[in-house]
């Protein structure tokens, strides 16, 4: 299948030959440029679990790194990813490895990594036995976010940036965690006020987000009303005889913030 990508109104058009030689465009995903957006300019950066590839190439077209690593653990995307790099003549720039995370990689060869689509306990793994803790990353976590975010704090990581985005009538969270001491590098400021620092360990906030609930990005309530919805859910699940668990009562506990977070506008 050959494939060609174009810039239209700086989002990624990605085409793709059908079986009658037509060339049909097929957006990146939202998510995907939702990520593409919060990555730092780098030399080399490793696109790991890069699936079809598309995001690898993006990070050459665009011009936000110079080298990347495409990784995955499966054999058929990472071929798929491998004949897209071929195709759009970036063999030499984006080199397409099979293997687990950052394993993949060695000491000394990348800036960054990018993990999107896997559960936040994956991502934690990925980071922790990989080469070398590298300067910055871009993580996407499906779920386990409190505990992504406590691990990468604790690692040492300032995480400087969070956004939602929505895509295909889902919301997805992400953020970028940089290295203590790179954070003036990437960000341009002296100072920055590490609001996950003296974040209560137990705070929900840790799973929602304390920069989104800092900031309250267009999509905010909509969020919020998502995860209001994921536990009321659990909570019309649960038996009578389940009312007075710790489970019901701390799911309770969330409602009742999440609900606050509502009303302080």
């Amino acid at each position: 299948m050959l494939t060609s990508t174009v810039l239209e109104n700086s989002r990624a058009v990605i085409f793709i030959y059908n079986n009658r030689g037509i060339m049909e465009p097929r957006p990146m995903m939202d998510r995907l440029e939702a990520v593409f957006s919060i990555v730092p300019k780098a030399h080399a950066i490793a696109d790991i679990g890069t699936d079809h590839g598309y995001l690898a190439v993006e990070l050459i077209n665009r011009q936000r790194a110079e080298y990347v690593i495409a990784g995955d653990v499966h054999k058929g995307p990472l071929e798929s990813a491998r004949s897209y790099v071929e195709s759009c003549g970036l063999a030499d720039k984006v080199d397409c490895r099979l293997g687990d995370g950052l394993k993949v990689t060695e000491k000394g060869e990348l800036n960054g990594a990018i993990c999107c689509g896997m559960g936040g306990f994956l991502m934690r793994d990925i980071v922790d036995v990989g080469p070398e803790p590298l300067e910055f990353y871009v993580l996407q976590p499906q779920n386990g976010q409190k505990e992504l975010r406590q691990y990468m704090v604790q690692k040492g990581y300032v995480i400087v940036l969070e956004i939602i985005v929505e895509d295909a009538g889902k919301l997805y969270t992400a953020f970028l965690a940089v290295r203590n001491d790179c954070v003036e590098a990437y960000t341009g400021m002296t100072e920055y006020v590490d609001i996950y620092r003296s974040l209560p360990e137990d705070s929900l906030l840790w799973s929602v987000g304390a920069l989104l609930e800092q900031d309250r990005p267009p999509l905010w309530m909509k969020y919020i009303e998502y995860l209001i919805y994921q536990r009321q859910c659990a909570l019309d699940d649960m038996t009578e005889k389940l009312n007075h668990t710790d489970k019901y009562q701390d799911l309770e506990r969330e409602v009742n913030f999440l609900r606050n977070l509502l009303e302080n506008k």
